[in-house]
């Protein structure tokens, strides 16, 4: 819907690109860490060779820079991907 993330968005889609298909990942989620420094897990879905969340109430409720890494098992490897940065702005920003 919009080209910002703002605080209390709900329903944003999230899509975190891994760089291979995914279609074999089991145990997938974001690991997120807040502008605050509080870290959180988003549950996450896989679309291909992304993994996927939608947002939802308490997700994104503070202003700055969210960093999230995608977290799964794929063919005997358990780990952590590349980290990518969301940009969460004020209202009216």
């Amino acid at each position: 819907m919009a080209d910002k993330v703002y605080i209390g968005d709900v329903g944003t889609i999230i899509d975190v690109d891994c760089g291979e298909v995914l279609t074999t990942a089991t145990g997938q989620s974001l690991k997120v860490r807040k502008p605050n420094g509080a870290e959180v897990i988003w549950t996450a879905t896989i679309a291909t060779n992304s993994l996927r969340h939608t947002t939802i109430a308490g997700d994104v409720d503070i202003a700055g820079t969210y960093l999230i890494q995608p977290y799964l098992t794929l063919s005997g490897w358990t780990g952590r991907g590349k980290t990518v940065t969301l940009p969460v702005y004020r209202y009216f920003e």
